[in-house]
């Protein structure tokens, strides 16, 4: 885009938007964020319409992610249905003194018990990579060997070493990635953010509800808001006096240069004033929501709420009204982003993703080499299997922390039980002596 010597008002450029579409409403607007950027409105529709801001001309519309982006964030949310959904009981109604059964998405649900198994499989993975105490490991030699790869080692061996040494490597960032997505999940996120805030409370956690909604409301461009700021109320703009008229609202331009008065980051959005009635049909009025965008460095979380008749400041919330909790996870979850340490971050998570695919392929690879033909391959095992006391610790330890895998871990095993065991043909597919 041509950068031109003026530019044209933010109300005219909302009115090319509006008249360009006029079945669809404006609901947030981001100002071009440099001088060769277009300005940005977000639709209702959750199309973002584009306009040149030094002629005012509408550009067209797109949606806010490619296709192939949107479908990728859907599957990685939900698995792309959000339709079904299951009540389950849970244990945030301890502390937060809501209804004990809940609706949660069942693509969710699938995708946070594969979050929580992951972690067993990296701690698990670890466990069985780590050397035993024997008469050869007690050598200091045998402690170096377990870092060596055995290139010159056939079979086997070799792929032993090519999927574990990579594999311990790889066990900090799993883990990490796995623990740090879950604040994003509908079952173990707000049971987290429930105890989160009785430990160490936001500075919203008790403030009055709003007759206008919460920030999470707002969300109307898909998930484009913190993990943890969904409950922030929207204090409503102060209301005229019985009898008197309803001043004008502000004009963009306003808005943003209060923005810019603020401090606010460049590629902040302007979430657009909702007005209603209460119980009795006396009108509410909405305030304008200054964000810093998302996703971002923890340090730059910051939403402004700006009366939309006189500009004043109604409330503003930063990281440092976060509870010490949520801004540690808050930290985790913009490492898992990508956006915390910029580019280191975003290196650190593309090795993460080749080790991970390295470790499946060197799997399937080592489980070939190993399957006896006509079988599959399972390992031998005895009749009776008797965990460690310490392996019992971390099992409870970690079904508590995680409920969802603790009543999953309790189902496999009871299948195992009751049906495999009892079932002679079950008992030789599953490897049983």
């Amino acid at each position: 885009m041509e950068v031109g010597r003026e530019v044209v008002s933010l109300d005219a450029q909302a009115a090319a938007v509006e008249s360009a579409l006029p079945a669809d409403r404006l609901v947030s607007m981001t100002p071009s964020r440099n001088a060769g950027a277009s300005t940005v409105f977000g639709l209702e529709s959750g199309r973002n319409a584009y306009v040149n801001p030094y002629t005012g001309k509408f550009l067209g519309t797109s949606e806010p992610q490619t296709a192939i982006v949107r479908w990728s964030n859907a599957l990685h949310g939900h698995l792309n249905n959000d339709a079904f959904k299951v009540s389950l009981p849970t244990v945030s109604a301890l502390w937060d003194g809501d209804k004990v059964m809940r609706s949660y998405v069942v693509g969710d649900l699938i995708l946070e018990l594969a979050g929580t198994w992951l972690v067993i499989l990296a701690m698990s993975g670890l466990y069985l990579f780590w050397p035993r105490t024997t008469r050869e490991a007690k050598s200091a030699t045998n402690g170096r060997r377990i870092w060596s790869l055995r290139m010159t080692k056939k079979g086997r061996a070799r792929w032993r070493d090519l999927h574990a040494v990579p594999g311990a490597v790889l066990f900090t960032l799993l883990l990490f990635v796995a623990v740090s997505g879950l604040p994003w999940s509908t079952y173990w996120g707000p049971n987290f953010t429930a105890l989160a805030n009785e430990i160490s409370p936001n500075s919203w956690t008790d403030a009055p509800a709003s007759e206008i909604g919460t920030k999470g409301d707002l969300d109307r461009l898909g998930n484009q808001i913190n993990w943890n700021t969904g409950d922030i109320p929207i204090p409503k703009s102060y209301a005229p006096e019985g009898g008197a008229s309803v001043p004008v609202p502000l004009s963009l331009d306003t808005v943003a240069a209060i923005a810019r008065e603020m401090g606010m980051k460049p590629n902040y959005k302007v979430s657009f004033p909702t007005n209603s009635t209460d119980d009795v049909g006396n009108p509410l009025y909405g305030s304008f929501t200054l964000s810093n965008s998302w996703p971002r460095k923890t340090g730059e979380a910051r939403d402004v709420f700006i009366d939309q008749f006189s500009g004043a400041t109604l409330a503003e919330q930063g990281v440092y009204g976060y509870g010490s909790v949520s801004r540690a996870v808050d930290t985790t979850v913009s490492l898992h982003m990508g956006t915390q340490w910029g580019l280191i971050s975003r290196i650190l998570m593309t090795l993460l993703c080749l080790l991970t695919v390295w470790s499946v392929v060197s799997a399937v690879v080592m489980y070939a080499k190993r399957r006896r033909r006509g079988t599959l391959g399972l390992p031998r095992r005895p009749a009776k299997v008797h965990l460690g006391p310490g392996l019992v610790v971390i099992s409870v330890v970690v079904g508590i922390i995680y409920p969802l895998w603790g009543v999953s871990a309790l189902v496999i095993l009871g299948f195992d039980k009751f049906v495999i065991q009892r079932n002679a043909l079950l008992k030789s597919t599953f490897g049983q002596r």
